[in-house]
């Protein structure tokens, strides 16, 4: 049976467990409602805004998925009950029209402003752009958008980080089925936006593996320079089964010559597995000296989830 389309209001709504763990519709008002087949979206990026509120963007495609949005907020309520999220509205550039595919956004450090990134799309739409943001006071306005600087084929991780005062951009392909792939960085600059060039390395994780194998689905960088991803398993089935895993993989450090370098550990260290679940969002919180990584799923469809991720345990 051909599931009922279910309407749902601008405004917070509980992400509740059903029948595992998927985000709950709640009805609202016809004249206020935006409507989308399976509930409310995936999330495919996440980015810290302040204590517990966090953004997070959609990924969906033109033109047969134009009434889903794009980017929305979630909580984390203080003091426990369901998480909520709440859909954010965005007028997107004439120039441009509605996002597509939007697989990751990143905050620029410092600021009030963010970076939110279309994938490329495996090369088969013209949608390979950024879009400078600023989000305060609750509304999201689009300051500047910009071509990929550097051919992509399907990017679903970026961040924006500081070292030694610098201000660095960095992104990696999601390489489905690739045993490795490639993570790229370049000094950064907005007002307007601009890049110097690009560095790389090659990055492989201990698990998963395979021809469903996606070694980057997400990246954040923490204050320290620390570099976190996660991979994911996915058989191109919206049904799934999934498999996830979470890695610090590294660290960003001066080169000695003014810039930053990607210095890799000889062993990812492994912050979770998460077995039935797509992680395309990695999330760090840095709180009274200790950091946290949280991750958002799309679980296609099952719905998603926002968790927070436990610390590494040392094995004695």
């Amino acid at each position: 049976m051909t599931p009922p389309r279910v309407p749902f209001a601008r405004r917070f709504r509980p992400l509740l467990p059903l029948g595992g763990l998927v985000l709950a519709a709640l009805t609202a008002p016809p004249a206020a409602a935006q409507t989308f087949r399976g509930g409310p979206p995936d999330i495919s990026g996440m980015a810290w805004v302040e204590a517990d509120t966090f953004l997070v963007v959609h990924d969906g495609k033109v033109p047969e998925e134009a009434d889903r949005p794009r980017l929305g907020r979630v909580v984390l309520p203080p003091h426990g009950g369901p998480v909520i999220w709440e859909p954010l509205e965005v007028a997107w550039p004439p120039s441009h029209g509605l996002a597509h595919d939007l697989e990751s956004i990143a905050r620029v450090p410092g600021t009030d402003r963010y970076l939110l990134a279309e994938s490329g799309d495996d090369g088969e739409a013209p949608h390979a752009h950024l879009f400078l943001a600023t989000y305060a006071g609750g509304v999201v306005t689009i300051d500047e958008v910009l071509d990929w600087p550097v051919p992509i084929t399907n990017v679903e991780g970026t961040a924006v980080f500081e070292v030694m005062g610098g201000r660095y951009f960095v992104y990696a392909e999601r390489a489905h089925g690739a045993p490795t792939t490639r993570v790229s960085w370049a000094a950064f600059s907005i007002d307007p936006v601009t890049f110097g060039p690009f560095q790389y390395v090659d990055l492989g994780v201990p698990a998963p593996h395979g021809p469903a194998a996606r070694p980057v689905v997400a990246l954040d960088v923490d204050t320290h320079g620390r570099v976190y991803v996660a991979a994911a398993e996915d058989f191109d089935e919206d049904g799934g089964p999934f498999r996830s895993a979470v890695y610090e993989v590294g660290s960003f450090e001066p080169d000695g010559a003014g810039g930053a370098r990607l210095v890799l550990r000889p062993t990812p260290v492994r912050w979770g597995t998460l077995d039935g679940v797509k992680v395309e969002a990695v999330a760090v919180r840095d709180r009274d000296g200790t950091t946290e990584v949280f991750i958002g799923t799309d679980d296609e469809d099952w719905g998603a989830v926002v968790r927070r991720l436990p610390a590494p345990l040392v094995e004695e």
